[in-house]
């Protein structure tokens, strides 16, 4: 578990620059937040009229991992300096059949938005993509993920 403040940080920090980074619509769903997942295809701008588009949308998790002194001292605890560290892994899908392309697109995108970015709470670190996707339990959906590792210095 990520505390509040890594995970505000994070959640503030995807919501303002997601909408301006994805190449296609791409919902969010986060931690038991209310979200209704599309139907897997939709009417789509530039198709015939009738003709029906994959839609996608994307699972985000945000974990903790450790608490971990970084300053040395023999002092109180609490006037040392203990970084946070942890995951965000994102998990996009499309309509079972339609191809891995467009997933690979949207984990680009998000991954170029978070590469190097130091929120002033929270900085991301490393990237890697799963080249492994899977269906989800209904089977209509299927997705790929991206782990991206991220620090808050205490």
């Amino acid at each position: 578990m990520a505390t509040i403040h890594a995970f505000s940080a994070i959640k503030s920090f995807i919501e303002s620059r997601w909408p301006d980074a994805t190449p296609t619509e791409c919902p969010l769903a986060w931690d038991n937040d209310p979200f209704t997942q599309p139907q897997p295809r939709g009417p789509a701008q530039g198709l015939v009229p009738g003709q029906l588009a994959p839609n996608h949308w994307a699972r985000i998790i945000i974990g903790g991992d450790l608490w971990d002194q970084e300053s040395i001292g023999a002092g109180d605890p609490t006037d040392e300096r203990w970084d946070e560290t942890g995951e965000l892994m994102v998990i996009v899908f499309a309509p079972t059949g339609t191809g891995s392309a467009t997933i690979r697109e949207l984990l680009t995108a998000f991954a170029e938005m978070c590469r190097g970015q130091d929120t002033g709470i929270v900085e991301f670190r490393s990237i890697r993509f799963d080249p492994i996707g899977a269906k989800d339990d209904s089977g209509n959906w299927w997705g790929m993920t991206m782990t991206i590792d991220w620090t808050r210095r205490g």
